[in-house]
């Protein structure tokens, strides 16, 4: 029986260790999720989230950098645009709008 608890007990911590998920990842899904990119588009858009997610930390880790990191958030954006069909863009629109609107009115 101390066998049988001790093994599921590294099973269910293994399994929540491999389900850690980058701020890329998790961005990636609510991007499928919301906008139904094909497979093709997911994997076009991860190192374009993977980038975003290290500038927001270069910005936050240093803050003397945040004007040029706006600038290069700017243009990682238009890499996002260029993958995403012209209904994706506008849905994307439509929900970052909601999104700032919404913290907004928290603040």
């Amino acid at each position: 029986m101390k066998k049988l608890f001790i093994a599921a007990l590294l099973v269910a911590s293994l399994t929540g260790f491999a389900q850690k998920k980058t701020s890329a990842d998790k961005s990636l899904e609510k991007m499928t999720t919301e906008l139904s990119l094909t497979a093709d588009q997911q994997a076009k858009l991860k190192p374009i989230l993977e980038e975003q997610d290290a500038l927001k930390k270069d910005s936050k880790d240093n803050p003397d950098n945040a004007d040029a990191n706006k600038e290069k958030g700017k243009e990682i954006g238009k890499k996002m645009n260029a993958i995403l069909t012209a209904e994706q863009k506008q849905l994307r629109k439509e929900l970052q709008e909601k999104a700032k609107a919404a913290k907004e009115a928290g603040q």
